[in-house]
């Protein structure tokens, strides 16, 4: 389990400001020297969540971790749309190699093939966590947000601006925040929790488990009930704390004002049927925009990636 550097602190103050109801866990704040990630609030007649703050029963592991955790059982359902979180992956450094491909280049088990321009990795070799298998295809993968996109809406992102939302979305300052899996258990898990799915792999669920549990906690989101008891039988099959990790606070400012716009319901957009090609759109990113707003819930509909490596269109201006 990583240790946070005042998390306890920060978590805290993220939470009273996104939902107008927070946890203070029990005990110091760890490192109070530590600032606490920067949240700015704005005025928003949207109601807050009803939330359950517990009081801490437990100073061991994992007990001491989720008690970190605040509880809301009535989550956003509404709102979520892809776009708001980023219409692609970005290239925050600026050395062409975007998150995908970051990602890829440090999970890779074997040295990395790149294409000759050295923007975008093209072989190597890769264990899929979920399912424990070994992959040599990086088209085999998708790149998953541990904590999925819309999970993250409904349990206290939809409240986020959109640079948060994209920092969220494009984050690898936790090295688990996003993971190279097979994409068939990617699109098996889409955006449930630990409540209703759970991976393949069940020598993998300790460490799913405890890193769900951590990104919750680090980005001030919410866990259902049912969610908490799930991650609370995962975490039996520990055999003991995982290996902890310092990982740095984000940085969590509201939108101003907060509003719920998006997809109606949180359902995906209607199924649009194979109606594009790529001379439809002026550039990659225009294309990769379309794309990945359907790709979750319907996949390639339009047939735009014929490789299959997540990036349509790549031979249009500003592709990868």
């Amino acid at each position: 389990v990583p240790h946070f550097p005042g998390r306890t602190g920060a978590a805290a103050l993220a939470l009273t400001a996104l939902l107008g109801a927070g946890c203070a866990a029990g005990g110091e704040d760890p490192d109070p020297t530590t600032s606490a990630p920067t949240t700015t609030s704005a005025p928003t007649t949207t109601s807050a969540p009803t939330t359950t703050t517990r009081e801490p029963a437990d100073t061991g592991w994992p007990g001491s971790v989720l008690d970190l955790l605040v509880v809301d059982d009535a989550p956003r359902t509404g709102g979520y749309d892809r776009d708001d979180w980023g219409g692609s992956w970005s290239d925050d450094d600026g050395d062409c190699l975007n998150t995908r491909h970051e990602v890829l280049m440090a999970e890779a088990t074997a040295s990395p093939v790149l294409r000759n321009d050295g923007c975008l990795v093209t072989g190597g070799r890769w264990l899929a966590v979920f399912t424990g298998s070994t992959v040599d295809d990086p088209r085999a993968l998708d790149i998953d947000h541990l904590v999925p996109l819309a999970n993250a809406h409904r349990s206290g992102g939809w409240a986020w601006d959109g640079a948060t939302k994209r920092r969220y979305a494009n984050d690898q300052a936790d090295p688990r925040h996003l993971m190279a899996v097979t994409a068939s258990a990617n699109r098996s898990k889409g955006d449930r929790g630990p409540e209703a799915w759970r991976p393949p792999d069940r020598s993998y669920w300790c460490t799913y488990a405890d890193t769900w549990a951590d990104i919750k906690i680090r980005w001030a989101l919410t866990v259902t009930s049912a969610e908490l008891a799930a991650l609370h039988q995962m975490l039996e099959t520990c055999q003991g704390d995982p290996q902890p990790m310092v990982v740095a606070l984000p940085e969590i400012t509201l939108g101003d004002p907060i509003t719920l716009d998006g997809t109606t319901d949180g359902d995906p957009p209607p199924n649009p049927g194979d109606v594009r090609n790529c001379g439809d759109f002026d550039s990659y990113p225009e294309a990769k925009a379309w794309f990945d707003r359907f790709f979750t819930a319907y996949g390639d509909v339009a047939r735009l990636d014929g490789d299959g490596d997540g990036e349509p269109c790549e031979s249009l201006p500003g592709g990868p």
